[in-house]
């Protein structure tokens, strides 16, 4: 079957040529250019979105003979007529000329690239982000025709002596496009064939078919507010189906067993009986730690992904458990653990049984004729971390793929909203992008992918495999700011801006920000039990940009180093709650609730000066300041003027030349006139 083709041939460093061919070739066939500038030797062109196909080749000045073709040899034939050499239809020509000398800038000093989601960023119909990059010093000011019309771009960040430059479209109706700035009394452009002072070629790319393609994340995602079940320490519901030798739910911590062989009872029921205390908190959606059969307490060496722990309960009571949150409005997030399974899993039994005769030996990676475990972590196979028990899956075999998809289907059937992916970043990026991205956006459209990123997500979030990650990034802001000596404001700007101003602007409502998880230690624990500076903390999480997730026991003022002391039973008996903290908790989530500007508003650093942080979040009127504080001494607020209430006191506050106390936080909306 034939499909039409677009090409970009972009000759970079000198005057960037922009051809946008439309022919027909097979969809299997592979287009090359051909070209004197590299003695005609095959230049292969790569894939964008659509129908768009692109190469980037550097030319000096000079004049350039080249043709496209398929990779059997067929010429291509070019519609671009005047760049045709005479007597031919397939053999272009291309001239190269010295850029002419403004202010001895050059096409090298700029950059933007329509396949490169970086550069253009398309939401959804008739929404894009548009970045354009500029060597430093060139211009304050750069500007976007779109359709004739002119809109000026805000710098976005400087790095590495470029600036970069963004700009937020919506209601577009066509894209025709170049840039402008202003250099001295001179006015410069840079279009589709580069550097120019007059004639400019915009960049035009038809709607229905783009270069990259439309990535948003599902709005319920933004700014949805969390909370993380460890199944096995949350509730026990029924004593039936407790494991043996399990522990009574209030021991000693000193003295529990809270490691992968401690068991205490925790399953499905505990939860729908603790569904009012879900209610109370006004959480939006719940994130539950593996619940698929596994001899562990953590579950994350599953033995049957296609069956609930039997500890836990049954696919009935999931289901049950799954609507039930659904009519309250909420949504269910699993634990997909598609890395590595555990060592009894089936498959594997099934391999230590019949070595190479198994029909699932090509599962795992194992070299010789059947998997064996030695002394200490050494075995003959790949195994996640080096853990025996836990060997790794080769999801690229296609009936590892197939076991995967009836899994997503069966949960996905029972009304789940998504999946968070274990250690995302180990498993071959081809399986999220090529087979469980589409397979899940087909069964439901509004279904996320938060991958377990711990570090910089940038490559995992351009719209072919995560919607969200656990954003740690966050987390080791907070902790640099509030945890640690020196309590600097600009560090923790330094810190948030490196992946605000990095990542596709879309998904930063949904980016999931903890302060902890079964991961890392509690942040009280963090900061040794200092409850102001743990207030600080949730403070931050509940009013910055992203989508806050609480690790059960938190609210009620849990504490616990790191794994398993993380995973204590949580307390039931009220007693055992720091109120003031469940109160706070419930009153930042309250206020969350009723200013839309936190859940999906712009935000905007006011001030960042020794300990003392400001900024904004605003969405249309709703507008709101925010004031932290972890320093151990009062700093003073300058530069903002005016009455607001404060809202987690309800107090009204003349702010001009005021001064914040040490550790202390606010949330400030202006007041209303009387």
């Amino acid at each position: 079957m034939n499909r039409t083709i677009t090409i970009f041939l972009l000759l970079i460093m000198l005057p960037v040529i922009l051809l946008s061919v439309d022919f027909f070739i097979s969809s299997t066939e592979q287009p090359y250019i051909y070209g004197d500038f590299n003695d005609w030797q095959p230049l292969k062109m790569e894939k964008a979105a659509g129908s768009w196909w692109f190469a980037e080749v550097d030319l000096k000045p000079g004049t350039y003979k080249y043709y496209f073709a398929t990779e059997g040899g067929r010429r291509i034939v070019d519609p671009f007529k005047s760049q045709l050499l005479e007597g031919s239809d397939t053999l272009n020509k291309i001239e190269v000329k010295d850029p002419a000398d403004f202010f001895g800038l050059s096409d090298k000093d700029f950059l933007f690239k329509i396949w490169d989601r970086d550069y253009f960023n398309p939401v959804k119909p008739g929404e894009f982000f548009i970045t354009f990059s500029a060597t430093e010093g060139i211009s304050d000011s750069f500007y976007l025709i779109l359709n004739g019309e002119k809109y000026e771009m805000n710098l976005l960040r400087n790095y590495d002596r470029v600036n970069y430059f963004r700009l937020h479209l919506q209601n577009v109706k066509e894209l025709n496009f170049y840039f402008g700035f202003s250099r001295g009394n001179e006015k410069l452009y840079f279009g589709a064939n580069g550097l120019s002072d007059s004639t400019v070629t915009s960049f035009s790319i038809p709607l229905d078919d783009l270069p990259v393609d439309y990535f948003d994340t599902p709005e319920w995602s933004k700014g949805a507010i969390y909370y993380q079940i460890f199944p096995e320490r949350f509730a026990n519901g029924d004593p039936k189906n407790d494991p043996e030798n399990s522990q009574d739910w209030y021991i000693d911590p000193q003295k529990a067993n809270l490691g992968s062989s401690g068991f205490f009872g925790g399953d499905l029921q505990g939860v729908l009986d603790h569904l009012d205390h879900l209610y109370e908190l006004e959480i939006d959606a719940l994130y539950f730690n593996p619940i698929f059969e596994s001899p562990s307490s953590h579950k994350y060496d599953t033995t049957d992904y296609l069956m609930i722990d039997d500890n836990f309960g049954n696919y009935a009571l999931f289901s049950k458990l799954v609507s039930e949150l659904n009519s309250m409005g909420k949504r269910v997030i699993l634990d997909g653990v598609f890395n590595h399974t555990g060592y009894q899993f089936w498959a594997f039994q099934d391999i230590r049984e019949k070595g190479k005769e198994s029909a699932y030996f090509d599962w795992y990676f194992i070299k010789g004729s059947k998997p064996r475990k030695y002394k200490g972590h050494a075995m003959n196979y790949i195994a996640w971390g080096g853990y025996g028990d836990m060997p790794k899956l080769n999801v690229l075999n296609p009936e590892v793929t197939e076991y995967i998809k009836k899994v997503i289907e069966k949960y996905n059937s029972a009304g789940i909203s998504g999946w968070r992916l274990d250690v995302a970043g180990e498993v071959k990026p081809e399986f999220w992008r090529l087979q469980f991205r589409p397979f899940l956006k087909e069964l439901n459209e509004n279904a996320i992918m938060v991958g377990e990123i711990w570090g910089d997500a940038r490559v995992y979030l351009q719209g072919d495999l995560f919607d969200s990650v656990m954003n740690y990034q966050f987390r080791d802001a907070v902790i640099e700011y509030v945890a640690r000596i020196g309590h600097s404001a600009k560090k923790f700007v330094n810190m948030t801006d490196y992946y605000l101003k990095r990542y596709p602007p879309q998904v930063l409502a949904s980016l999931w920000n903890m302060l902890d998880s079964h991961d890392t230690e509690r942040f009280l624990t963090t900061v040794y039990g200092n409850e102001k500076l743990f207030k600080i903390a949730i403070g931050l999480q509940m009013t910055f940009i992203g989508s806050p997730v609480i690790y059960y026991g938190d609210e009620v003022g849990m504490m616990g180093g790191k794994d398993p002391d993380n995973r204590r039973p949580m307390p039931w008996k009220k007693e055992l709650w720091n109120e003031d903290i469940f109160n706070y908790y419930k009153k930042l989530i309250s206020i969350r609730k009723g200013h839309p500007a936190l859940k999906n508003g712009d935000y905007r650093v006011i001030s960042a000066f020794n300990s003392l942080l400001v900024y904004k979040r605003e969405l249309g009127d709703d507008i709101l300041l925010i004031i932290a504080n972890p320093g151990d001494k009062a700093e003073k607020l300058s530069g903002i003027t005016g009455k607001y209430k404060e809202l987690l006191t309800g107090e009204t506050l003349d702010i001009e030349e005021l001064y914040v106390p040490s550790e202390s936080f606010f949330i400030l909306e202006p007041a209303k006139a009387e």
